[in-house]
């Protein structure tokens, strides 16, 4: 081919290009009139951040159900009210009298809130068992007369949200948030099925004193196992039918964990152990406290990168949970922790002079079915915090890249690096809010989906559309 040919080949694919090139309201239109939208309620917008103009919409006041994209609003709300660089602090004490190598008392734990302690996704967070157990060696003491103590008052219960269903709260995603969370409030609960169909040498890894196991299954054809656990109980139910099996086969299940703090107890005393320290579990009643050490979590800026990036609910509710025991509305709120969380959420907005009442909200982390949003009202968030800085990161900074969060047509183009979002999803609900581009942010957007009525993957493909007509067409 001449380079003639080749020019003139090169013009034609541009001019084609061009000439399939759409507006960005044409681009919602078309993800509005699909017939998979007929019956949906879906909320549309994007807006440009430096005029706050809306460069297109599809019912942008209508809030919906938001899923997991309400992470968002509580990280972006405990940013401005904690600050990136804030840290939980978890004070250990030594209460009673240390006599030679003996301390004549007890180790006592104040619970904080924070949601890191032992974590599995955060790398570089000391393990409070070591650092207790180091504490203790440095100031020479070999034996503990006491017990070691959880003090959990640092707000009350319920350790749940009132507004999830109950049979998420079984689930490790729908793992409670507590004064003292440890390990990521989450527990393995392993069985087998035997010959019969029936559910044998179920227990759980690692062993929980009280937490106890409930069997309600039937031998069936069918496997159709589930595990519940009601609102404040300590035993986990299964129920549903159970195929025979062949006895060998070992299932192991993550499951919420209702007493974290009895498992940082066990793993205190079993590195004390190691250690060479001995805990006599004695019951000592004594005054006087001296600290023993402070842990501290990772600053806010890492446990929001980590959540946002995971959607962990737990993180995201406990984060609701340190606003609401700092915030005014705690006192007034009669004991309702995660209102007084929201109250002062809706504060901030407020303050900020949005439509608070656009904002339905339960919950710190979407779980709840009844949290709703507009996308008018995140994108405003999202333009209002674009260019601030928390520890020194903006939010686009600690959100992830699209990279294949979306459908599978995003990923053939530049957006798959160019987009940070959150993600939502529940049945009937697909919800993306975000930043563009994403190192230079010029647009916010949100995309919020309910009760659409094709299958999830082909939706995913019609807001990567949606995407590319409204952003990278222009």
């Amino acid at each position: 081919m001449t380079r003639r040919f080749i020019s003139l080949a090169i013009l034609a694919v541009i001019t084609t290009a061009m000439a399939l090139a759409i507006t960005p309201e044409e681009a919602v239109k078309r993800f509005a009139n699909d017939p998979s939208m007929k019956h949906a309620s879906f909320s549309v917008m994007f807006m440009s951040i430096d005029s706050g103009k809306v460069i297109a919409a599809h019912n942008p006041e209508l809030s919906v159900v938001t899923a997991s994209t309400m992470k968002t609003i509580t990280s972006t709300t405990a940013l401005e009210t904690l600050g990136g660089d804030f840290r939980f602090e978890t004070n250990v004490y030594l209460q009673g009298t240390v006599k030679n190598d003996t301390l004549n008392g007890n180790i006592v734990i104040v619970g904080s809130g924070d949601p890191t302690l032992g974590t599995g996704y955060i790398k570089g967070i000391a393990s409070m068992p070591s650092e207790i157990a180091s504490a203790l060696k440095k100031k020479g003491i070999k034996v503990v007369n006491g017990n070691i103590i959880t003090d959990t008052s640092l707000y009350p219960t319920p350790y749940y949200s009132d507004w999830w269903d109950v049979g998420d709260l079984a689930q490790d995603y729908g793992a409670g948030v507590f004064p003292i969370n440890y390990r990521d409030n989450t527990v393995m609960f392993n069985f087998n099925i035997d010959k019969r169909g029936h559910i044998t040498d179920a227990r759980f890894s690692p062993e929980i004193p009280g937490l106890t196991f409930i069997d309600k299954t039937t031998p069936g054809k069918a496997n159709s196992l589930s595990t519940t656990m009601e609102y404040g109980s300590s035993a986990l139910t299964m129920l549903g039918t159970a195929p025979a099996g062949k006895g060998k086969t070992r299932y192991s299940w993550e499951v919420a964990n209702p007493h974290p703090e009895l498992l940082l107890v066990c793993d205190i005393n079993k590195a004390l152990e190691a250690a060479g320290i001995s805990v006599k579990k004695n019951n000592i009643s004594t005054g006087g406290k001296e600290l023993l050490l402070t842990h501290k979590s990772p600053e806010l800026t890492t446990i929001v990168t980590s959540l946002l990036d995971r959607s962990d609910n737990m993180f995201t509710h406990a984060l609701l949970r340190a606003m609401a025991v700092r915030s005014k509305d705690f006192k007034n709120a009669g004991g309702d922790l995660d209102n007084a969380g929201v109250q002062h959420v809706k504060s901030i907005f407020k303050g900020w002079g949005f439509d608070e009442s656009a904002l339905f909200m339960r919950d710190g982390s979407g779980l709840a079915r009844v949290n709703r949003a507009s996308a008018h009202l995140f994108c405003d968030m999202l333009r209002k915090v674009s260019s601030k800085k928390y520890n020194n990161l903006r939010l686009t900074d600690l959100m992830p890249r699209a990279d294949k969060r979306i459908g599978t047509l995003l990923p053939n183009t530049s957006l798959t690096r160019d987009v940070s979002l959150k993600s939502g999803s529940m049945s009937d609900v697909q919800c993306f809010v975000g930043y563009y581009p994403a190192e230079n942010p010029k647009i916010v957007w949100a995309v919020l989906c309910n009760n659409y009525t094709c299958n999830r993957a082909t939706l995913k493909n019609n807001i990567d559309r949606l995407l590319i007509g409204a952003l990278l067409e222009q």
